[in-house]
């Protein structure tokens, strides 16, 4: 009943920016939720002597990783869909710590380097 109903073009306007909203209120809200539990279980895991330091993917379902135990334990395991196997143990000589490598590969600061180097090239295309 409610589809055969006459509305005007106005209503109808109305009616699509109220779903438009709801729309972006529910992905704001899934997205700062999903922050919030991430935020969250991140600080109720730094808390323990257990950090995974890096990993990479090599597979379907195959991942290496580095894992700090303790103060200054280092290990590399390989996990996959059943199973964990230690690899070995690494000295903290051996890693490139994020300490190590400085705040310039962040990807924030890689972000604005790229945004400066196309602002830069934008200016000087519009000069020539």
């Amino acid at each position: 009943m409610y589809l055969t109903s006459h509305t005007s073009g106005l209503e109808n306007f109305f009616q699509m920016l109220l779903v438009l909203l709801m729309f972006v209120v529910v992905v704001a809200l899934c997205y700062f939720t999903t922050h919030f539990i991430a935020n969250y279980q991140k600080n109720s895991m730094s808390n323990h002597n257990f950090e995974i330091m890096d990993s990479m993917r090599i597979g379907n379902n195959k991942f290496l990783a580095i894992v700090k135990v303790g103060r200054d334990s280092y290990y590399c395991i390989a996990m996959g869909k059943d199973e964990i196997t230690l690899l070995g143990k690494l000295s903290p000589e051996e890693l490139i710590l994020e300490e190590d490598k400085g705040s310039k590969d962040s990807l924030g600061n890689r972000f604005d380097t790229y945004l400066q180097n196309f602002i830069s090239n934008k200016k000087s295309k519009g000069k020539s």
